[in-house]
């Protein structure tokens, strides 16, 4: 299984030119989140996006992405459905963080990772704008839902299961589990924007806040180097591509 932030900031070469074709800056899904459809592929050269269909990807290692033929097209800012800092409630109301990471396996979602914890993407009962809703939908939509999704003592998310983030994957998916989770202890820190200058000038959506609840940028703040600089302090310069438009 992967990681999708392993993706962030991997070179795209062309197998038919030889040639740098640019980087990957960030990930498309469908709208359920169950399924990776592209990349948003950055181009220095000529600051420009574009849009690279999964199905198109010849071969993937640690190093690069290689492609054969022609197959970018110009990203047009459509909805990406990134699930990347969205935050998590489960449908009792209980905050489970923010979603710092997806586990893939291909082009297939198999987990979100947030900040508290780990779930399967089949408990996503609904992706929304700013918000994932953790919870199986009810077979009989009768009955009302009045417990949440798992018992929670003192308030804290249950400390069953400990994983560290870097291990990830290790304990395989269990058909009649009803919850999946596990409390991060780690996280490995994020890789620096291809372009950073692509995102100078846009506008962030939310507030994005740094290791110590430090503020990095505020919701509305136009994207200049400071703000670049800041993010960078704190490992969070992806975010600023996730939070902004």
């Amino acid at each position: 299984m992967e990681k999708l932030s392993d993706y962030i900031s991997k070179k795209v070469i062309s197998l038919q030119s030889g040639e740098l074709v640019g980087y990957v800056l960030n990930a498309m899904f469908d709208e359920s989140v169950k399924t990776l459809t592209s990349f948003v592929i950055s181009d220095d050269e000529n600051e420009k996006l574009f849009t690279l269909d999964y199905e198109n990807i010849k071969s993937c290692s640690e190093d690069c992405i290689m492609i054969e033929g022609d197959f970018l097209s110009l990203y047009l800012d459509e909805e990406t459905f990134n699930p990347v800092g969205k935050i998590v409630y489960d449908v009792g109301g209980l905050n489970l963080g923010r979603v710092i990471d997806v586990i893939l396996q291909g082009r297939q979602v198999r987990r979100l990772v947030t900040d508290k914890c780990e779930f399967f993407q089949r408990f996503v009962r609904k992706s929304g704008k700013n918000f994932i809703i953790y919870g199986q939908k009810p077979k009989n939509k009768t009955k009302n839902i009045k417990k949440s999704m798992f018992e929670i003592k003192d308030k804290n998310l249950p400390n069953a299961y400990i994983q560290d983030i870097n291990n990830i994957g290790s304990q395989g998916d269990k058909p009649n589990d009803k919850i999946f989770y596990t409390n991060v202890s780690s996280t490995k820190p994020y890789r620096i924007l291809a372009n950073q200058n692509s995102i100078i000038g846009r506008t962030m959506q939310a507030d994005l806040y740094g290791y110590n609840n430090e503020i990095i940028a505020k919701k509305y703040d136009i994207i200049n180097q400071n703000i670049i600089n800041r993010a960078k302090k704190h490992n969070k310069l992806n975010f600023l591509f996730y939070y902004s438009k």
